[in-house]
């Protein structure tokens, strides 16, 4: 897969609210940063993501645009969950490095989600 596919990938895995479909694309040692915190490896990122998508009724994450430069892949996109039983719709910015079909990076930035 290409890195473009690679979080393509990850992102649509979202929609499942499986947290082995979301991880499938990380490194071991991968490290997420978003304005809610700082999350280094796998075990880590995977309480995180469980934290979340046991809170989720639905969640789609739709890419407005894409820009790839050798392994680093930025997606504009806007999230849309059912989150704690409310419509949240936040747009982000994310920035991923993707090293031998795997996800090592992930940087998202978005404001406060509407309600």
């Amino acid at each position: 897969m290409t890195p473009e596919e690679v979080v393509r990938a990850k992102l649509n895995a979202w929609a499942t609210l499986d947290a082995n479909n979301v991880l499938a694309h990380f490194s071991d040692d991968a490290v997420v940063v978003d304005p809610m915190g700082t999350y280094r490896g796998l075990a880590e990122i995977r309480r995180t993501v469980e934290g979340y998508i046991k809170r989720m009724d639905r969640a789609d994450l739709q890419v407005l645009s894409v820009a790839v430069n050798g392994g680093l892949v930025m997606v504009e996109r806007i999230d849309r969950f059912v989150y704690d039983g409310r419509n949240v719709s936040a747009r982000c910015m994310g920035a991923f490095e993707v090293v031998d079909g795997k996800i090592t990076a992930w940087r998202d930035y978005f404001d406060v989600p509407n309600q």
